[in-house]
């Protein structure tokens, strides 16, 4: 793998922060946003009440006078001072009527920007001599007064100090946030860890020993994939078994005809004459045909390996083809045998989804062996069944002993008393293919006094 496929590969551990962090991340964001608001609104509704109730206290002491116009302010030195004083923020006020100077100092701004209007007033920013103030402005309430204006202005020092303070407030959110981004990227190192660890095991172990890999130590969430892990180990392990016996048994297999052709060559090269060479070059066809069944077989076998069953291509196939088809195989071979090969077919097509070339195959080795086991004369019968769907094949032979029927299927077991040559491949071969397509393959007494073999399908979809 490149180094930049590498890098394209996700991250487990990344994955797993990031989806953790961003969810967290925006929710803090919003709550600090919402609170950041909600307290900088909140305050400075407070400074503009402030602000307004100064601005009404200085406002109920207007008086009308003559001709409907503010002509008094009663206001005491010492509430003048008191309206004027602020430890921190600087205040001015005034007092106007249609634009005339009442009381106050004069040039305070009327308008302004951000105005938040209030039932007894409004208040808006402003600059005042050159300083950002915030200005409240009422009306007086007193009768005739309609064009008297109150302002008070004052600077915002106490506004930013209070910014300031809820900034700070919000601060151990921010810290809270940056602790549980920490907590968040250590705890998923530490679950990503055993999983790491639990690889590099297998790493180092598989390039020695396929044992399993043992499942106490880690955590029960990672279990499953331990268990998956140990299942192919051990998969790998049978395929490895299989292909070792397929090596030796083939190997063993192949050796005594191999031998045979060795010393018949021999034989035929010192025969005295053709007549015996012709002899020896007959017994020769015989055992290459016989290696030549092995082979396939053999080649077969390895066909019906279990990890490759789901590769094998499937159709609707007609039984009573198959046993035609294989029946006229075998038709010249039962005639050279004066055997009474028979094939009993339904009316109606019996169809079920199979790999064609197996099931002749496996219909194949059945009937050769009951022709065998038939012998000159004898009888064999194949017939079609309908429900469940399958076939039947019968034979006048001697039949297989109980205690031998489970023991026939396994490779090259040949029963107890073998009465012909064979390589013990074909029955296993029979129930590899009934495997594969989900049938079932037994062995019972047959009516015609011989053994009598079923292959039956299961439901068909």
């Amino acid at each position: 793998m490149t180094r930049q496929a590498e890098r394209a590969r996700p991250i487990l551990y990344r994955q797993l922060t990031l989806r953790l962090m961003i969810p967290l991340v925006l929710i803090v964001t919003v709550v600090g946003a919402i609170g950041m608001y909600s307290a900088g609104s909140e305050s400075a509704t407070v400074f503009d009440r402030w602000l307004l109730d100064a601005a009404v206290s200085l406002a109920d002491q207007v008086r009308s006078g003559n001709g409907g116009r503010a002509n008094a302010i009663e206001l005491p030195e010492a509430a003048r001072t008191m309206l004027a004083y602020d430890e921190i923020d600087h205040t001015w006020f005034s007092v106007t009527d249609g634009g005339r100077m009442l009381i106050g100092s004069s040039g305070i701004p009327s308008s302004g920007t951000n105005t938040q209007a209030y039932a007894d007033g409004r208040a808006f920013d402003a600059v005042y001599q050159g300083a950002p103030v915030r200005v409240a402005a009422v009306g007086a309430p007193c009768a005739g007064c309609e064009r008297v204006v109150v302002l008070v202005a004052e600077t915002t020092l106490k506004r930013q100090r209070s910014n300031r303070v809820v900034q700070w407030l919000l601060m151990p959110l921010g810290l809270m946030l940056v602790v549980t981004c920490s907590a968040i990227y250590i705890a998923v190192r530490s679950t990503v860890r055993p999983l790491e660890a639990m690889a590099d095991r297998w790493n180092r172990q598989a390039h020695a020993s396929l044992r399993p890999i043992p499942e106490d130590d880690l955590p029960h969430e990672l279990s499953p994939f331990a268990t998956a892990l140990n299942d192919l180990l051990s998969r790998i392990r049978d395929i490895l078994v299989r292909e070792r016996m397929f090596a030796a048994a083939a190997a063993h297999q192949l050796r005594t005809p191999l031998t045979a052709l060795r010393l018949g060559m021999t034989r035929a090269r010192n025969s005295p004459d053709l007549e015996t060479a012709r002899a020896v070059l007959d017994e020769l066809m015989q055992v290459t045909e016989h290696t030549g069944r092995l082979v396939q077989q053999l080649m077969l076998l390895g066909r019906l390996d279990p990890e490759g069953r789901g590769d094998v291509d499937r159709a609707p196939v007609d039984l009573r083809d198959i046993g035609r088809d294989v029946c006229g195989l075998f038709a010249e071979v039962a005639l050279e045998q004066h055997v009474d090969l028979e094939l009993q077919v339904p009316a109606v097509p019996v169809m079920v989804v199979a790999q064609s070339d197996l099931l002749v195959e496996a219909v194949a080795n059945l009937i050769d062996n009951a022709l065998k086991a038939a012998g000159r004369k004898g009888q064999v019968l194949v017939a079609v069944i309908e429900s469940p769907p399958g076939l039947r094949i019968g034979d006048s032979g001697p039949g297989i002993k109980p205690s031998e029927r489970r023991v026939i299927f396994e490779r090259y077991a040949r029963g107890s008393r073998p009465r012909w040559e064979g390589t013990g491949l074909g029955l296993a071969i029979v129930h590899d293919v009934a495997t594969l397509h989900g049938a079932t393959v037994n062995v019972v007494d047959g009516e015609l006094g011989g053994a009598c073999f079923t292959f039956e399908f299961g439901p068909q979809a």
